[in-house]
């Protein structure tokens, strides 16, 4: 029983890395197109983005 929850969390924790680094490369991708002028405004966008979707599922 102990495995598989353990399993189930480096799962859970790979999903979840995996999530982030889209983010950032989304958010480079926004700088580069030019459609935001500061990264920290960027990863604010993302951050409040995946906050707000994470509150509804």
């Amino acid at each position: 029983m102990a495995l598989a929850a353990r399993d189930e969390y480096k799962i859970s924790l790979e999903k979840q890395q995996l999530e982030v680094r889209e983010m950032v490369l989304e958010g480079l991708e926004q700088v580069h197109m030019g459609k935001m002028k500061d990264f920290n405004e960027v990863c604010d966008r993302l951050e409040n983005k995946y906050r707000n979707a994470a509150l509804h599922n």
